[in-house]
C-alpha cells in the first residue's frame, strides 16, 4: 500500500477517517451503571469531528488493540464530542477503563463514521425507538430535528428496565420542557409498574400496535436502535402493518453471535483487491478465508473499524470491481446493499481481484 505502516495516524490525509488523541473534560454519571464522557476537540479538528446525528466514534481501549464503538448525543450547538457509556459485565473499556478514567486524560477516538441519522433529513414526523443505552443516538436525532421548526412533532418511545435506569434522562426531560407540543416522549418501563398497563412491560409488537393506536399520530419515519431481538421484531412489525421499507432505519448496540456462513471458494493464492482509503490507492493479498479488512489491516492499520460483527457499519465501502460474500449486515440499509456497499469487516471475496473504495 502506499502509507507506509511506520506512519502516525494523525499524518495521514484529513479528510479520511483517522484517530487523535482527544482529552475527557468530563465524566457525569447518568445512572447507577451508565456515565457520560464529554471529550474536548481542539479547534483545528473541529471540521474532522464534525458530525450528524446519529453517528458514532469508534474508541480505542487503552494498551489493547480493540475499539469499541459508542454513538455521540451531543445536541446542537455543542462544540466538543459526548458519548454515554453503560457498564457491561466484563467489558473491557467500559469497566477497565471507565473505573480508572479522570478528566485529563486522553483516549483514542476516530473521526466520526456511521449513517444512522441519514434518512432524517427532511422528515417532519420522525419517531425514535430506543431501548437502553440505545437512547444515545435517539437524543441527538431528536434534538436536531426539534430545532428545525418545519418538523411538526418527533415521538420518542424510551425502553428502560426501571426509571432510575434511564440514560439521559434530565437531557429528555429538558427537550420536553422546551418543545411541550412538538415532542411526544413516552417511557415504557418492563420491571416497574406504572400507572397504565399499557406502558408496562417489553415492548413487543402487540405492545407497539397499542401504543401507536393511543398515542402516536402520523410517522414518516422510524428509527429503531436497541438489542438485536427486540430491533428485528419490531421492523418486521412495522413492515407488515404497511410501513415502506425505506421508511425503517435500524442500529444494533449489541447483536447475539451467529455462525457464519460457509466461507466461498477463493483462489488458492488468494485474492488481488486494489483498495481506495483517505485518497490513497493501493494493492493487498486476500488469503483464502481471510476477510477484506483483515487483510488490509496488515498494511493499513488506519483501516476503519470498531466492532468487527457487522454492527456499526465503521468499515463501510463500495466494492468498484469484483463481487464478496458477507456474514452480518446488520449495518448496512437494503439500498446501500443494492448499490453495491459491504462491511469489510463480513466481506470474503470470491474471485482472483477485487476493487473497493472507502472514500465512496
Amino acid at each position: 500500500m502506499s502509507a507506509p505502516a511506520a506512519e502516525p495516524l494523525s499524518a495521514l490525509p484529513e479528510h479520511g477517517p483517522a484517530f487523535h488523541r482527544l482529552v475527557v473534560t468530563e465524566l457525569r454519571e447518568l445512572t447507577d451503571d451508565a456515565v457520560a464522557v464529554r471529550l474536548a476537540v481542539p479547534e483545528d479538528l473541529r471540521a474532522a469531528y464534525g458530525y450528524q446525528p446519529g453517528q458514532h466514534v469508534a474508541v480505542g481501549v487503552p494498551g489493547d488493540e480493540e475499539r469499541r464503538s459508542y454513538s455521540l448525543c451531543g445536541l446542537p450547538g455543542e462544540d466538543d464530542l459526548r458519548i454515554g457509556v453503560r457498564r457491561l459485565p466484563g467489558g473491557r473499556f467500559s469497566h477497565g477503563v471507565l473505573d480508572t478514567l479522570r478528566p485529563g486524560d486522553a483516549l483514542e477516538v476516530m473521526t466520526p463514521a456511521g449513517r444512522f441519522g441519514a434518512g432524517l433529513p427532511g422528515l417532519v414526523r420522525p419517531a425514535f425507538v430506543a431501548a437502553g443505552s440505545g437512547i444515545t443516538p435517539a437524543l441527538a436525532m431528536a434534538a436536531a430535528a426539534l430545532a428545525d421548526e418545519t418538523v411538526e412533532e418527533v415521538t420518542v418511545l424510551a425502553c428502560n428496565r426501571t426509571q432510575a435506569s434511564v440514560m439521559f434522562l434530565e437531557e429528555l426531560a429538558a427537550l420536553k420542557n422546551r418543545y411541550p407540543s412538538r415532542l411526544q416522549l413516552v417511557h415504557l418501563l418492563t420491571r416497574e409498574a406504572q400507572e397504565s398497563a399499557l406502558l408496562s412491560g417489553r415492548l413487543d409488537p402487540e405492545r407497539l400496535a397499542a401504543v401507536r393506536a393511543a398515542l402516536v399520530g402520523p410517522v414518516d419515519g422510524w428509527f429503531l436502535c436497541g438489542p438485536q431481538s427486540m430491533v428485528t421484531e419490531l421492523r418486521a412489525a412495522l413492515l407488515a402493518d404497511g410501513v415502506p421499507t425505506g421508511a425503517v432505519h435500524v442500529e444494533l448496540f449489541h447483536a447475539e453471535t451467529a455462525a457464519p456462513p460457509p466461507v466461498p471458494d477463493a483462489p488458492a493464492t488468494g485474492t488481488l483487491a486494489t483498495v481506495r482509503l483517505a485518497g490513497l490507492v493501493g494493492e493487498v493479498t486476500v488469503r483464502p478465508g481471510e476477510v477484506v479488512l483483515d487483510a488490509l489491516l496488515r498494511v493499513r492499520p488506519d483501516a476503519p473499524y470498531a466492532c468487527k460483527g457487522g454492527v456499526c457499519g465503521t468499515c463501510r465501502a463500495r466494492v468498484v470491481r469484483g463481487e464478496v460474500v458477507m456474514g452480518a449486515t446488520w449495518a448496512l440499509e437494503p439500498d446501500e446493499i443494492e448499490a453495491g456497499y459491504v462491511l469489510t469487516c463480513q466481506s470474503h471475496p470470491t474471485g482472483e481481484t477485487l476493487e473497493v473504495d472507502y472514500d465512496a
